[in-house]
């Protein structure tokens, strides 16, 4: 009887699911660069997806300043 809105329906439900693939994804991306810049992965996990990728990569940036460059051993010459 009213197929047009079943269907309307399922495409919205379908464009849903696929925006919130592509949130999980990038979420998940993001958090495993949180990961490899020091942040724990299942932290930079739920700072991404209760707030935005964007507090995500905020949160890396702020990692690189606040973690030191190089170990003094590194910074002493031998000569």
């Amino acid at each position: 009887m009213f197929s047009h809105v079943h269907f309307a329906a399922i495409a919205a439900w379908l464009l849903f699911a696929t925006v919130g693939l592509l949130w999980v994804m990038l979420c998940v991306l993001t958090s495993s660069r949180m990961e490899k810049e020091g942040v724990g992965l299942w932290k930079g996990f739920l700072v991404c997806i209760f707030l935005t990728p964007l507090a995500g990569l905020i949160a890396i940036f702020l990692a690189r300043i606040l973690r030191p460059g190089r170990p003094l051993a590194h910074t002493v010459s031998r000569g």
